[in-house]
């Protein structure tokens, strides 16, 4: 091979080995490009996962934290609940007390002489429990139609009719035509009262929570 060819050669490699340089150079600032543009894009994914993360782990507190204040709720209730079944239970005892004491018969009296008030007619029964019936009978007729004249100044018949009001205490009221009826049994008294008074006793037992301002 001749110089001339041998230069010829050498150019041809210099230029080939320049191109491949070249080549190389432009491969790894492309490679380098993808790294980054992949870091980039991988660091974007975990910014998002770990968003998403956060707003899931918010959202399992805000449920469980709603759950826990439904489930402390309804605990309350169950236990206001409870409570005022209770003091109504002992109330019932109380009344059955009174029933059974020295007062009943000036609680029959008064009980009698209200419906007495609130009804037409000059005539009226009153059904008692066979012991107070066998225990006062006339006398507690007597004492009706006192009261009523002292009350509201009206002349009425009060007579002890046969039947049975309740083991509960009280009396039944029956105006002569047996359409006005009166049911002043201590059960049936408690019944009528209890809605009123049912909030009442919930707030006074177990008042409700103050909210934060």
């Amino acid at each position: 091979m001749g110089e001339d060819e041998k230069a010829f050669t050498r150019e041809i490699t210099s230029d080939a080995e320049k191109r491949a340089q070249r080549t190389r150079q432009q491969a790894e600032r492309e490679a380098a490009r993808i790294v980054a543009e992949a870091g980039r894009a991988a660091e974007q994914e975990r910014a998002r996962m770990l968003e998403e993360a956060r707003r899931q782990a918010e959202r399992a507190t805000q449920v469980n934290e709603a759950r826990i204040r439904q489930d402390l709720t309804r605990c309350r209730l169950v236990a206001r609940q409870q409570m005022v079944d209770r003091v109504r239970a002992e109330a019932a005892k109380a009344l059955a007390r009174l029933a059974d004491g020295p007062q009943h018969e000036q609680a029959l009296v008064a009980l009698a002489a209200s419906a007495v008030d609130a009804m037409a007619g000059d005539r009226f029964r009153l059904v008692l429990r066979p012991q107070d019936r066998a225990r006062w009978g006339v006398e507690l007729a007597d004492l009706v139609r006192a009261e009523v004249k002292t009350r509201s100044g009206r002349d009425v018949a009060v007579e002890v009719a046969d039947g049975v009001a309740g083991a509960s205490g009280g009396l039944i009221v029956v105006g002569a035509d047996g359409r006005e009826v009166a049911d002043q049994t201590f059960a049936a008294r408690l019944e009528r009262l209890w809605d009123g008074m049912r909030q009442e006793v919930a707030a006074l037992l177990l008042p409700e929570p103050r909210r934060a301002p």
